[in-house]
């Protein structure tokens, strides 16, 4: 009871997502794409929580994973379902207790809960409204993803899986998003994570600049078109423009480089792929 009492609570009601911290922001998810809600950040990687928007049925589902266990958490005829490693539970059937004992998961509301917290979730609750993850009090500080680390602290609150602080929360929000692979990919997820390269001429120092932005903007794998965007402000980093430098000559260096200027730009939410994509 002790640990429940002082379990860190991460909250999204609508599109408002509201941190262990207790950070609030408003979340433009991309379509078809997970997006790390909360996940242990330790060597151990206890768990994850992942949040994906379907893009045909314009709802949220819920993917966990704890040790070999894969659950799903979705909705279906309007009711709220869960799988664990595939196989749908019957509501009839709940509570469900893994043979492992590992993890419970039960009908709460109008929505469904899993508590695992010998892994470090106190709980996980889904319904078609709002979502909420609890995790245990051991856990603070060691956890990533959406939600943040639960560790307090605020001001720096928008970290990035490369360890960055974003500096605002859309940035912050899309870098955890779990790229898409082929653009023939059954998820359906069409959006990657690049470096994006500022549009206009740019005089840094009394020089003619091209610049490339030191953080991940969410774009369309190739072969893909947009069809809903929207716009980010991001740090560039500059150099003379008649240097041979460009963002694909060493993807991983490009995000260690400083920031000479923010500029915003443009995000990929959701694209349409042509019958021809590689």
């Amino acid at each position: 009871m002790i640990t429940k009492a002082h379990a860190a609570v991460c909250t999204m009601a609508k599109d408002t997502v509201t941190t262990f911290n207790n950070r609030k922001f408003k979340n433009e998810m991309p379509h078809s794409c997970y997006q790390v809600l909360a996940q242990d950040c330790t060597q151990e990687l206890k768990f994850i929580v992942l949040l994906k928007r379907d893009q045909t049925q314009e709802q949220n589902l819920i993917n966990i994973k704890i040790a070999d266990i894969n659950v799903d958490i979705y909705p279906k005829d309007s009711a709220i379902m869960a799988k664990v490693n595939g196989v749908e539970i019957q509501n009839t059937n709940m509570p469900y207790h893994h043979p492992t004992g590992k993890i419970q998961i039960r009908q709460r509301g109008h929505g469904i809960a899993l508590f695992a917290p010998s892994h470090g979730l106190q709980e996980v609750y889904f319904d078609l409204n709002a979502w909420k993850v609890k995790v245990v009090d051991w856990m603070k500080g060691q956890t990533c993803g959406l939600c943040g680390k639960a560790d307090g602290e605020i001001r720096q609150e928008y970290h990035t899986p490369n360890e960055r602080l974003a500096k605002n929360a859309v940035s912050y929000a899309h870098s955890w998003v779990m790229a898409g692979k082929s653009c023939r990919d059954a998820t359906e997820c069409y959006v990657k994570l690049e470096s994006v390269k500022l549009e206009k001429q740019i005089t840094v120092h009394g020089q003619e600049s091209k610049c490339y932005s030191v953080e991940p903007v969410l774009r369309c794998l190739a072969g893909c078109m947009p069809v809903r965007t929207t716009t980010v402000t991001v740090g560039f980093h500059c150099v003379p423009a008649d240097s041979n430098l460009n963002r694909s000559d060493n993807l991983n260096s490009i995000y260690e480089k400083s920031i000479d200027l923010r500029e915003t730009a443009e995000a990929h939410l959701a694209c349409r792929c042509t019958a021809q994509c590689v």
